[in-house]
C-alpha cells in the first residue's frame, strides 16, 4: 500500500456483522494524520448490529443489507 503523503486519503467501506470491535480500531487509525484512509461508510447486513453505533458517534454514513439466502433443491 502506498503511503499517503498530502490530504489525499483512501475513501473506505467496513463490512460488519456484530459488535464493531475492529471497526472501532480502524476508525481511531482513520483519525491519525498520517493514516492513508479515511472511512466514509459502514455496512452491516444485521440492522440491529452494535458496531451501527459507530456511525451515529462517528458521524460515518451506515448502511445494512437484506440478504436473502438461496437453496437448491436436489431431486
Amino acid at each position: 500500500m502506498a503511503l499517503s503523503t498530502g490530504p489525499k486519503k483512501i475513501n473506505t467501506a467496513i463490512f460488519i456483522s456484530g459488535t464493531g470491535s475492529n471497526l472501532k480500531s480502524l476508525i481511531k487509525f482513520s483519525k491519525h494524520k498520517k493514516s492513508p484512509i479515511i472511512i466514509n461508510m459502514i455496512i452491516s447486513n444485521n440492522s440491529k448490529a452494535k458496531g451501527l453505533q459507530y456511525s451515529k458517534i462517528y458521524k460515518i454514513k451506515k448502511k445494512y443489507l437484506i440478504l436473502k439466502m438461496l437453496y437448491l433443491k436436489k431431486k
